[in-house]
């Protein structure tokens, strides 16, 4: 692991230079202890980077180095152990190494990418935590990248269905970012991992966030954009599963909201649609012998909800409504509309987004 460790930080050779030394060599250690004529004989480097190699091991004290890597209580796997991810195995640029913070996931986890917009609508913010909570339920990890909006959203839906999820930072496993985001840090850690290609304390600076992406989609089957202008991270992400050979999925939205103009252009350019969350999770049945989840359509129906409770149901749907347009259209006194939203509240049906307004959870 010592010597692992020197070949995940030694510079001047990226990660396919590395894969391809691992595959001529067969070990970070045998890399480590070649000199500069046996490094030149690969045929992989040229001079100056075979001879800037070979002088890193003057000054990289090996023991020294990894013992105190050790002291942080961090993790980190190599292409040369078999708990490294298959799914990131596969593609170009794959990273020799992964630091993290809880647990890698299995080699047989389905793994669903969740990416969107930071200022996300209530909408966006909703449909990203039920769908992560349905697959949650349903035995998917989540993968995204811990950032306000919809990458939060989908990390807390997950765990709140009860699955694993995994966020990939643009920074050190060590370095939380953003701040906001402390607890849920803590809470991804207990329920996933997260991890990051980039050494401990590495600052959060924004050219590794494009680099960061190739993994978020890398290591899922799939990658769900949930809201997106044109020009945003998550199309960028979109756009990386696509060259990984990897589905990419979109839900769609109103053409006037400009969160939905990323989604609809994917939609456009034959992207997957997301119709609802029973229909994605039974497009995902064969492929991952998942049992189907119950829809909340059904739930209503158990409740036995009275009258003016269906009525005042129906109004609310993805998009925030007031109530005064929920009188409007049901044409109810204010006291029994106001009754019929605390129950819908208290059942976990609707949902209060901002004052006096609500939307629909299912």
């Amino acid at each position: 692991m010592e010597y692992q460790y020197w070949m995940a930080n030694v510079t001047g050779i990226g990660n396919v230079t590395k894969r391809k030394l691992l595959a001529c060599m067969g070990s970070a250690k045998a890399v480590y202890e070649a000199d500069k004529t046996v490094l030149l004989a690969t045929g992989l480097l040229r001079e100056e980077i075979a001879e800037y190699v070979d002088r890193q091991k003057t000054y990289w004290r090996l023991s020294e180095e990894y013992e105190s890597f050790l002291e942080r209580k961090i993790s980190f796997v190599t292409m040369e152990s078999p708990e490294y991810p298959d799914m990131l195995r596969e593609i170009y640029n794959a990273p020799y190494a992964l630091y993290y913070l809880g647990t890698l996931p299995r080699q047989d986890e389905r793994i669903m990418a969740m990416v969107g917009a930071r200022r996300c609508s209530a909408y966006g913010q909703t449909m990203a935590e039920e769908i992560a909570a349905a697959l949650g339920r349903a035995g998917f990890g989540v993968t995204s990248g811990m950032a306000l909006g919809i990458d939060g959203a989908s990390h807390r839906g997950c765990i709140r269905g009860g699955g694993k999820t995994y966020a990939f930072l643009g920074s050190g496993v060590d370095v939380i970012y953003p701040a906001r985001h402390a607890k849920l840090y803590h809470e991804i850690i207990e329920n996933g991992a997260v991890l990051s290609d980039f050494p401990p304390m590495t600052k959060p600076l924004p050219e590794h966030f494009p680099s960061r992406n190739r993994l978020i989609s890398g290591i899922a089957e799939k990658t769900l954009v949930i809201e997106a202008k044109m020009r945003s991270g998550s199309l960028i992400t979109a756009d990386t599963a696509i060259e990984q050979g990897r589905d990419v999925l979109a839900l769609p939205g109103r053409i006037t909201d400009v969160m939905s103009e990323g989604t609809n252009h994917l939609i456009a350019q034959g992207a997957g649609i997301i119709s609802g969350i029973d229909q994605l999770l039974a497009d995902l049945e064969d492929l991952a012998g998942l049992d189907a989840i119950p829809s909340k359509g059904n739930a209503v129906q158990n409740l036995n909800l009275e009258k003016e409770e269906l009525l005042v149901y129906s109004c609310f749907d993805f998009y925030a409504k007031g109530l005064e347009d929920v009188q409007r259209q049901t044409g109810l006194e204010l006291l029994p509309l106001l009754s019929a939203v605390m129950r819908l509240s208290e059942l976990g049906l609707i949902r209060e987004t901002f004052k006096n307004q609500y939307i629909r959870l299912g």
